[in-house]
């Protein structure tokens, strides 16, 4: 039979309609066009507690070590510089000051250390990244402006984020 022949012996035949049959495990079309809206409202929520939970984790690893002492003033050195960039105290005034790296580990400079120093007063402070400590200053007793600078990273001493300014009044 040739090609010809067999498309003209099939050219006065109807084709049946397409009959709706049960899917696999006796689903009907009908039932699995309605449950696709319910899988759809699934998967959002799962992708929204996902996003959820990651926004709060990458936030808390943003926010840095919390405060551990209320009393003392916070000073938090990160790449960025320090904040604040200025204390002001009373002459001879006992100050505690918590200090605080915002920096991780991973830091490519100095691996997250920050330091606090002032030469003239002696004082060489030095904390690990995502950590603080508390430390107590005494204000010199003559009023005088004393700068600040941390030498372990980020440009060093001569960096102008990398320093502060201690402002002793009368």
């Amino acid at each position: 039979m040739t090609r010809r022949s067999r498309t003209a012996r099939f050219a006065g035949q109807q084709v049946p309609a397409h009959r709706e049959t049960a899917g696999p495990a006796g689903h009907s079309p009908s039932r699995a066009s309605s449950s696709r809206p319910l899988r759809l409202a699934a998967f959002a929520l799962i992708a929204l507690a996902v996003g959820g939970v990651a926004i709060g984790l990458v936030v808390s690893r943003l926010q840095g070590p919390a405060a551990t002492d209320i009393t003392a003033v916070q000073v938090h050195a990160s790449m960025g510089g320090f904040d604040p960039p200025a204390l002001t105290v009373k002459a001879g005034q006992t100050v505690k000051v918590e200090l605080s790296s915002m920096d991780t580990s991973m830091h490519s400079d100095g691996g997250g250390w920050h330091q606090f120093a002032i030469d003239e007063l002696g004082i060489d402070w030095k904390v690990g990244p995502l950590s603080s400590e508390v430390f107590e200053l005494t204000a010199p007793a003559t009023p005088g402006t004393f700068t600040w600078y941390c030498d372990i990273c980020c440009g060093g001493k001569e960096n102008p984020s990398m320093q502060g300014k201690l402002t002793v009044t009368a």
